[in-house]
Formats: C-alpha cells, sequence, structure tokens
C-alpha cells in the first residue's frame, strides 16, 4: 500500500502538480522519494537531450535541402 503512495507521491511531484494529499512521514520514506525525484529528473533530462539532439540534426538536413532548393531556383532564372 505503502508503494502506491509513494509512486503517486513521486508522479503528482515529478508533473509538479503536486496536490498535497499524500506525502511521506518517515525519514526513510523521503529517503526514497528523494531518489525517486532525482531518478526521475535524471532520466527526464536524458530524454530531453537526446530530443534535442534529433531536432539538430532534423534542421541540418532541412538546411542542406533549402539550399538545393535555391539552386534548383538559380538554374531555373537562367
Amino acid at each position: 500500500d505503502k508503494i502506491i503512495v509513494m509512486a503517486y507521491f513521486a508522479f503528482t511531484t515529478l508533473s509538479t502538480v503536486g496536490f498535497g494529499d499524500y506525502y511521506p512521514i518517515s525519514s526513510g520514506e523521503r529517503l526514497v522519494m528523494i531518489v525517486i525525484m532525482l531518478l526521475g529528473i535524471m532520466i527526464f533530462s536524458y530524454i530531453i537531450g537526446n530530443f534535442l539532439n534529433v531536432l539538430d540534426a532534423l534542421e541540418e538536413v532541412n538546411s542542406e535541402n533549402e539550399h538545393a532548393d535555391d539552386l534548383s531556383r538559380f538554374f531555373g532564372i537562367l
């Protein structure tokens, strides 16, 4: 039962909702929640970092295509 409450607390805290209806009471619960929240932040940061790398790669591909379009327009004008 406590694991479900701690998972609920971690989810609401990591999603920045933090309803406040459940919270860790003992020092052990607080320690577990600190570890869970730090792991959640690290995983979220890793996912966002990978997402930004994908966006950068997509921007590079699109910029190469923009130059190709400019070149075809140039030859079309000639």
